[in-house]
């Protein structure tokens, strides 16, 4: 019998041997290509585009806010006051550089990293030449500082610090400390969340320090956190082989609760009086953890109660509790329940200080809306019809006006673009341009920062108020000065029909540089039907960063990107395909979509199509190779969750049901795999947090068994995301130029 590594050095090299050449381009000229290709993937696309997003960091409380102005030749730090319009630099940069220069030999970098600004102290801070600097522009000061440590009161009268498991409780005016807990360990630690191997491997220990993970109460009296229980959970470990400098192989033990696991963390919501030291036990349910971090908690403004949201396993319900913070009783204040599943993804809640209420978004009518939920538990609708609210985006200081971005709320326009809405008796459109609105309301609930395009139609960003949607300023526009000098196509909305002859589906087009309309280009898709997203692009921004498309259009192909039946953003009814049938749903649409477009532009060959994605991405790619491989001729899988028990228990519970039943072996590539006919690229890297290695080395196994063809890359110290690594773009496009050859230049 054959070893494990012969195994997959044979199905290695079947997959090398069998690959076709390219039939016109030389060296030199193939080497061009992927150079230029290169040139576009990303983060490397990014750069070329100024101002394409402006996001806002906003005085807490308040409406003036600070941003980075990423402009051609210079990247300024920006401070808006919107009540004066008055638009000034936080610093002078030359003014800075200066003063390092005096106490350390070092350049500023164009974005200063860990960058912070306090408003109170007109203080700047960011990380630099190994350390924390603090800067005051007002007097040309420099200084190194320390590391701003968590666990603050509001007060600053306490701090909160986790040691050997346990909570310790600083008084910050005499600098007494005093421990409050005793019984914590490593299998039950407090304040303490499932941690990420991404931190472990950052820290390279798989004990990394964290701060303490609480919330403290608006009156400074509280504290609210959790009691971690690990036992009986699920450990994983990896290998990293090369750290950096060359030390020794280090291995990495961590948390990760799968699909299906019987036993998973728990977190218990404990209260602490910081003047007593009396902790309360909570009577609310135990917060089941099916993924890294801690549960949400959030105080009521009289600092009486402390909110939570609990799932049910499985997703059959989902509740929001209030916890008295004195006694530590829970009542239910609102649920919501299904015989199949509630979206917990799609979910948002937020509560709202001035109404002393509650936000909570729930599609119990079959649409994604909002509702306020008082105290009492008490439901009152805010928004209705046949439209999806997606973010609840703040509210006004009264609490009366509810701010929601929305969704298909506009007759004939696409579905997918956002608006944003105040609610409150009625709903008033503050954005009605028809454009995609991503947007940012102020604290206080008087402005917000509109960033409007459409994915052909760059961003110019404004600051407008929530009153009527009034247009104030504006505060930039995004420079494509570089993607026209490189001839870059920006993207090309399409609407076609799904496979039911009824349903209109979205999506856009990509095109290379160089196109000819006279030619005809093999078609490459990306895909990526995780339910939980919207694939296709609606705003400028979204259409740079749909992984690699514009790279993978100059390789000279029509890429393709489309949202099918069974995914979010369009009601239940067009999500619900997707539930207990991951491995067929929306394919027939994906298929139908392009054959419609290559009727309506004869440069479109619908008999060469390729296809690459990742993570959910990379499983839709092997199905859509197993499922339907007479259509798709060539994939490119990576970091792939290609059997759904070999994955994280939050996201493949919500869609595939617990507990596990024969729809997981139906619905799992491994038992496809004898289906493969077409050339299929693997590639994983060695310290994947969020899809395990195994999931895409039992595929292999799986394949090998099966005696098919494949590629298979392994990238060290890689983490999920592949796609910023130049080598592996470099040879995931060399294998679709060899297996799917373009039209000669």
């Amino acid at each position: 019998m054959r070893s494990a590594s012969r195994h997959l050095y044979w199905g290695i090299a079947m997959a090398i041997c069998a690959v076709p050449r390219l039939n016109a381009a030389s060296p030199t000229d193939e080497a061009r290509v992927i150079g230029r290709a290169l040139s576009l993937a990303p983060p490397e696309l990014l750069k070329l585009v100024r101002g394409e997003r402006l996001v806002p960091t906003w005085r807490e409380k308040g409406s003036q806010f600070w941003f980075v102005a990423d402009r051609v030749g210079a990247v300024d730090y920006l401070r808006v006051d919107p009540e004066s319009k008055h638009v000034t630099k936080l610093f002078e940069r030359s003014k800075l550089e200066g003063a390092l220069h005096k106490v350390a030999v070092a350049t500023l970098p164009d974005e200063l990293p860990g960058f912070a600004f306090d408003f109170a102290e007109d203080e700047i801070s960011f990380d630099h030449a190994g350390g924390r600097w603090c800067y005051l522009p007002r007097n040309d000061r420099l200084t190194k500082c320390d590391k701003v440590e968590g666990g603050l009161s509001p007060d600053k009268h306490w701090r909160v610090r986790v040691r050997d498991y346990n909570l310790y409780l600083e008084d910050t005016s005499t600098g007494k400390e005093r421990q409050l807990t005793t019984d914590g360990s490593a299998e039950q630690p407090y304040a303490r969340p499932v941690v990420n191997l991404k931190e472990m491997v950052a820290q390279g220990t798989s004990v990394p320090h964290l701060d303490a993970d609480i919330v403290w109460s608006p009156d400074s009296r509280r504290f609210a956190t959790y009691h971690m229980n690990l036992q009986g959970a699920r450990r994983l470990s990896v290998v990293q082989s090369t750290p950096p400098e060359g030390a020794a192989p280090r291995v990495f033990d961590y948390v990760y609760p799968m699909t299906g696991d019987e036993h998973v963390p728990t977190a218990q919501t404990v209260i602490v009086d910081a003047a007593s030291a009396a902790i309360v036990r909570t009577d609310s349910p135990p917060r089941e953890m099916l993924y890294y971090g801690g549960p949400v908690l959030e105080w009521t403004r009289d600092s009486a109660a402390v909110l939570q949201e609990i799932p049910g396993r499985g997703y059959g319900s989902l509740t929001l509790y209030s916890i008295d913070a004195a006694t530590g009783k829970s009542t239910v204040l609102t649920r919501e329940q299904s015989n199949r599943f509630v979206d917990f993804y799609s979910h948002r809640w937020s509560y709202i200080e001035g109404a002393d209420a509650v936000a909570w978004v729930s599609d119990t009518d079959g649409w994604n809306h909002a509702y306020l939920v008082d105290r009492n538990g008490e439901r009152h609708q805010a928004t209705s019809g046949n439209w999806t609210v997606a973010e609840l985006a703040g509210s006004d200081k009264s609490g009366r006006h509810l701010f929601v971005v929305g969704r298909g709320r506009e007759s004939g326009r696409d579905p997918y673009l956002r608006s944003l809405y105040s609610v409150g008796g009625s709903t008033l459109t503050l954005t009605p341009e028809p454009l995609d609105h991503d947007v940012f309301v102020s604290p206080d609930g008087r402005f917000f920062v509109d960033n409007q395009s459409l994915v052909n139609q760059p961003t110019v960003t404004v600051l407008r108020n929530t009153r009527d949607g009034k247009v104030l300023m504006k505060l930039q526009s995004a420079d494509i000065g570089e993607l026209k000098r490189r001839n870059l196509v920006l993207p090309e909305p399409f609407t076609v029909t799904a496979a039911d002859g009824r349903t209109p589906l979205y999506g856009v087009l990509y095109k290379p540089s160089t196109f000819d309309p006279n030619k005809r280009y093999p078609v490459v898709e990306y895909i990526y039907t995780g339910p939980t997203t919207i694939t296709s692009p609606q705003s400028f921004t979204a259409g740079l960063r749909v992984e690699s498309a514009f790279a993978v259009a100059e390789l000279g192909y029509i890429v393709v990107v489309v949202d099918a039946r069974g995914t979010s953003g369009r009601g239940r009814a067009f999500l619900d395909p997707a539930y207990k049938n991951l491995h067929a749903v929306g394919l027939d649409d994906h298929i139908a979509a392009i054959k419609t477009l290559s009727r309506r532009h004869p440069y479109m060959d619908a008999t060469a199509v390729g296809v690459y994605g990742f993570s959910a991405g990379g499983y839709d790619v092997v199905r859509a190779m197993t499922e339907r491989p007479d259509f798709y001729k060539v994939g490119i899988s990576a970091s792939g969750n290609q059997d759904n028990r070999l994955d994280k228990a939050i996201w493949n519970e919500q869609w595939m049901g617990y507990p596990l039943g024969p729809q997981y072996d139906a619905n799992s590539n491994v038992s496809w795999a004898g289906k493969l006919e077409g050339r299929l690229f693997l590639a994983y890297g060695e310290l994947d947090e969020n899809v395990p290695p195994a999931a895409t080395l039992r595929l292999v196994d799986a394949l090998i068994g099966a005696g098919k063809s494949f590629e298979l890359l392994v990238v060290p110290n890689a983490d999920h995301f592949l796609a910023s690594g130049s080598y592996f773009n470099r040879r995931r496009f060399e294998f679709l130029r060899r297996n799917l050859p373009p039209p000669a230049s």
